[in-house]
């Protein structure tokens, strides 16, 4: 949101105000402040990192409380933030997940594609030999979206430049042959039990993938679109390997705290405890942001590390909204059927299907409760009509197998 014309002429505190100090407020503040701007971050809690935070959740117990996985993370944005030299330390999962079933066998993947394969066998033999080309399938089109990352994606109604930019990712698209074409076009549209149902024919090995579908996303396995999440889960990476997850020393914590030090090396202002009231206006004009306690920051603009619903519902004036966007916003989908418990043990848990050869590194990894794309759609439904599921999907994660301190 900017200031009108006329306020550009006018000495202002700062040029842009960021609300909230969640990891996307400080990498926006910081490349701003790169950029010569002077930049102000107002922070409700008392600590930066929104989600990604490391607290002491019981007594002597340190845990990411929210987010707890690195994949996300653009390599980018860590070499241009200089994280790695403010601490930040990231060590891969030696498997992508573990799946227990309940006949005390388990199912692991993601070491290597040997071992993998391996793995499936037990289950189907069709199964491990078709892996490599679903991975090739996946990696196709994450290839794609990992070029497209770092690009402004073009203004639907915009100037010359918007139509420019939309005819080279037109181009991108054009140079992909008609297999690659309809590979993506299945994977933003279809469901991912129809994409794993048409790929394999074991429930352990279709469980295994499919549990990335629904983790964070109150659906079913067999909603449309949802095959698009399994794309989401392997266009990352951590530690240069593509499609990898890792686990920061100290914590998601360690993340933000290592932002927050660039932030200010670079001049950002960073306030906690300073919850905001309001997004100022003037003329219906951003001119700042009003803080809980009265005190108005005068800034040029305004960017916004906040869901959108709280942002426009409670900290925007709705006369300054259109009404068919304040009504789009009233009806935006805000939810999720997900619920965390972090829990404090006396000692690692012992699984009867862990791998023999290695029991705690096969809890170093994602744990799943959920043996089948069926039980997994049984629980949406439970959760859709009676609030809860009965049978839920669990997914465990034991930081203390990677890092004993987790103290940043």
């Amino acid at each position: 949101m900017s200031a009108p014309a006329d306020l550009r002429d006018i000495q202002l505190s700062y040029d842009v105000a960021v609300i909230g100090a969640g990891h996307n407020g400080l990498v926006c503040a910081s490349y701003l402040a790169e950029a010569g701007m002077k930049v102000i971050v107002v922070e409700r809690r008392s600590v930066v990192g929104g989600a990604a935070v490391t607290e002491e959740f019981h007594p002597g117990f340190r845990n990411s409380v929210a987010s707890y996985t690195v994949s996300l993370l653009h390599p980018q944005i860590i070499s241009d933030l200089n994280l790695a030299a403010h601490g930040l330390e990231v060590v891969l999962r030696p498997y992508s997940n573990f799946l227990p079933l309940p006949d005390g066998v388990g199912l692991r993947t993601g070491a290597d594609l040997e071992e993998t394969q391996a793995q499936f066998r037990r289950f189907s033999e069709r199964d491990a030999a078709r892996l490599p080309a679903y991975y090739d399938m996946l990696e196709r089109g994450a290839s794609l979206i990992r070029d497209l990352l770092l690009q402004t994606p073009p203004n639907a109604g915009g100037g010359l430049r918007d139509l420019l930019a939309a005819i080279r990712l037109g181009n991108r698209f054009r140079k992909q042959s008609q297999a690659e074409h309809r590979d993506l076009l299945d994977l933003f549209t279809k469901s991912a039990g129809e994409i794993l149902d048409d790929w394999f024919e074991s429930e352990p090995v279709k469980a295994v993938f499919g549990f990335d579908a629904i983790v964070g996303n109150y659906a079913s396995p067999y909603a449309p679109g949802s095959a698009y999440v399994l794309l989401h889960h392997v266009f990352g990476e951590a530690n240069g390997q593509a499609g990898q997850w890792g686990h920061a020393i100290g914590g998601m914590g360690a993340i933000t705290q290592a932002m927050r030090k660039e932030a200010q090396a670079r001049g950002v202002t960073v306030r906690t405890d300073a919850p905001v009231a309001g997004v100022a206006l003037e003329g219906g004009q951003v001119c700042g942001v009003t803080l809980a306690d009265g005190e108005r920051v005068p800034a040029r603009a305004v960017a916004a590390n906040v869901n959108p619903k709280l942002l426009f519902e409670q900290l925007v004036a709705s006369e300054a909204q259109p009404a068919d966007f304040r009504d789009r916003i009233r009806r935006y989908r805000n939810g999720s059927g997900s619920f965390r418990i972090n829990v404090a043990l006396s000692e690692l848990p012992e699984f009867t299907s862990a791998p023999a050869d290695d029991p705690e590194r096969g809890v170093r990894s994602g744990i799943i409760m959920a043996p089948s794309l069926k039980y997994m759609e049984q629980a949406y439904f439970d959760a859709r009509q009676i609030g809860y599921a009965r049978e839920p999907v669990v997914e465990m994660l034991i930081p203390s197998t990677v890092d004993d301190s987790l103290a940043p």
